[in-house]
């Protein structure tokens, strides 16, 4: 069986894995497979869960918050701010869904901060402008 390498980067680690036979990802066209020999292949994944399978093992899945995906001379490339490995799909699909449900209260805690900013902005420009003051 014909196999390649994947390469695993984020902020913090860099693992490369040996020996896999397939790999399955998604973008925003639908899901896709990567074998040995693939033509080169740049893609953009989304938010969600990939998987790969390594000779002679069993599927594992990658978590991942979106990922840029290079594959040219049999090696995969996959550069994300994080990823995690899981053996067991059930593990990983309920890591990503609290990885969800983290990245949705912090981006719904960064416009609520925003906006908190921009009302007070303007209310200081309206008291600027109260005040006498050109801007």
């Amino acid at each position: 069986m014909r196999t390649f390498a994947l390469c695993l980067r984020d902020t913090h680690r860099c693992e490369e894995l040996k020996g896999i036979e397939t790999f399955v990802g998604v973008d925003d066209t639908g899901s896709f497979a990567i074998r040995a020999g693939h033509a080169p292949l740049i893609a953009a994944l989304g938010f969600g869960l990939a998987r790969f399978k390594p000779e002679d093992a069993a599927w594992r899945y990658l978590a991942l918050p979106g990922a840029v995906l290079n594959f040219a001379d049999n090696r995969l490339e996959l550069l994300t701010r994080r990823f995690y490995l899981y053996d067991d799909y059930r593990i990983a699909a309920t890591a990503l869904r609290e990885e969800l449900e983290t990245e949705e209260r912090t981006l719904a805690e960064t416009r609520a901060s925003i906006r908190a900013l921009e009302q007070h902005m303007l209310k200081r420009l309206w008291q600027l402008r109260r005040e006498g003051i050109k801007l």
